[in-house]
């Protein structure tokens, strides 16, 4: 289980299942060397009003693990607005509150009851307009075309209706069925029969060019394209073509995008400067702060500093299994 409750400030790993922030401040006041970035996170807290954020994760049933990457559960006791990583896709279950999402190229979209998500190729955010609370499943590449027989780049960066996907009748079921559930435990336990059920139907496998990409995009913070297509035996239109079907984008796009969630991620979770993670890969440094910024919405240096609460806890989210296929 990976469980972060937040205040309305940073720094993440400081304030990570704290319920005491007060204590906490002062604790921490005592015992703070003279570091610049650590005391300008400590005035943070100091200034700034108590509220509850918070997420927690579970990983799927092993067996619908190559199609559902996480389940998460998101609590807030106030209005909120914070960004989002450019993430896989999503379902996404509406339980209590109500919301909006901005995508990169400024598209706003309003949340129902459930939700679905496509893959997004730059940061997004997401505004919640009351307190709430949110249950969500993020869905792999293989799991995309099983559940919605869409091509994934016709519904990237951007949110659909559970309807168009589930239908009014199965949106209205699955909804009830999580909205009664007594704790989180019950909404993993539902939802992981009801895939189950979708993937036994279809006759569901890993799809090969998922695993080729996957361990392509691994190997190396820049891989070679021409890589791709030889290993996986495919013209360049062909492995483009399959990319986006897929993964919503293009190699040379998911290579980018790649990079920049590792690179963020080692800076969420590192110590020093914020510029000895940035590895070959990238130009310089201002090439690496206009990525990151990109695909995670916030600079290297907001990310050292945990002012995003939100990139904070799903950073952290990656500890779930330990595997590079949890950054996105």
């Amino acid at each position: 289980m990976i469980r972060g409750t937040f205040t309305s400030y940073g720094p993440a790993r400081a304030l990570i299942s704290m319920r005491w922030p007060g204590r906490l401040f002062n604790r921490l006041w005592r015992v703070l060397p003279a570091n610049i970035h650590l005391a300008n996170s400590i005035a943070r807290v100091a200034s700034s009003v108590t509220s509850l954020l918070e997420i927690e994760y579970r990983p799927p049933a092993p067996e619908i693990s190559e199609f559902v990457s996480a389940y998460y559960y998101f609590r807030s006791d106030e209005a909120f607005e914070d960004l989002e990583r450019a993430d896989v896709a999503q379902f996404r279950f509406v339980l209590e509150g109500s919301g909006r999402i901005i995508f990169g190229d400024g598209t706003e979209s309003s949340f129902g009851p459930v939700n679905i998500i496509g893959p997004r190729t730059r940061a997004s955010r997401v505004i919640v307009d009351q307190p709430g609370r949110v249950f969500g499943v993020g869905i792999r590449p293989s799991g995309w075309g099983y559940f919605t027989k869409r091509p994934a780049h016709e519904c990237a960066n951007c949110l659909l209706p559970g309807r168009e996907i589930f239908g009014r009748r199965m949106e209205s079921v699955l909804w009830a069925e999580l909205k009664a559930a007594s704790n989180f435990d019950e909404m993993v336990a539902i939802s992981n029969v009801r895939a189950a059920e979708v993937y036994a139907r279809v006759g569901a496998k890993p799809h090969w060019f998922v695993t080729l990409v996957d361990k392509w995009l691994e190997a190396s913070l820049s891989p070679d394209v021409k890589a791709l297509q030889a290993e996986a035996g495919l013209s360049a239109r062909q492995t483009e073509r399959l990319a986006k079907q897929l993964y919503g984008a293009p190699p040379k796009l998911l290579a980018r995008k790649y990079r920049a969630l590792r690179t963020a991620h080692a800076i969420s979770r590192g110590t020093g400067e914020w510029q000895d993670f940035i590895e070959d890969g990238f130009y310089d440094q201002s090439h690496c702060i206009r990525e990151i910024k990109t695909f995670v919405g916030i600079t290297p240096s907001a990310i050292r500093d945990h002012r995003s609460r939100l990139t904070a806890m799903t950073f952290d989210h990656s500890r779930l299994l330990g595997k590079f296929r949890e950054l996105g």
